[in-house]
């Protein structure tokens, strides 16, 4: 699961990509605002700007917080398994212990954008690479 600490532990930028994550998995990038992810972190929408830049910076931060998360359980994988069985073990812990984050690749995936495109290529990046370690190639 991604969110593992409390968000009255988070840090306002975290807080931030919390809320962002939640919201762009619910109704997509384009139709949420940031004084929507600011209302839900409960803070100022001047602070996305603060951390981000733009809306663009959040969702980029959001893309590399996700795309950690997924390389971090991609790094799991036990090659003693076989590639096949260990790569399904972690989509099962990844995708059915997280509908957020299933919802946000969803969103991502679905939407025809530029973000999108490169999101997807890294994600077929990270995973192709993991597979040819697990193959011993």
């Amino acid at each position: 699961m991604v969110r593992a600490v409390a968000k009255s532990d988070l840090t306002g930028r975290a807080r931030l990509r919390e809320a962002a994550l939640e919201l762009f998995a619910e109704h997509g990038f384009e139709a949420t605002s940031t004084r929507a992810v600011a209302a839900a972190a409960g803070l100022s929408p001047a602070l996305v700007t603060r951390h981000f830049g733009s809306k663009q910076g959040l969702r980029e931060a959001v893309d590399e917080y996700v795309l950690d998360h997924i390389g971090e359980q991609l790094r799991t994988l036990d090659p003693e398994k076989g590639v096949m069985t260990s790569l399904g073990e972690v989509s099962a812990k990844v995708f059915g212990a997280d509908p957020v984050l299933r919802g946000y690749l969803r969103h991502v995936l679905l939407e025809d954008s530029e973000a999108s495109a490169a999101l997807f290529g890294r994600l077929l990046s990270g995973a192709h690479a993991e597979v040819e370690r697990l193959s011993g190639a």
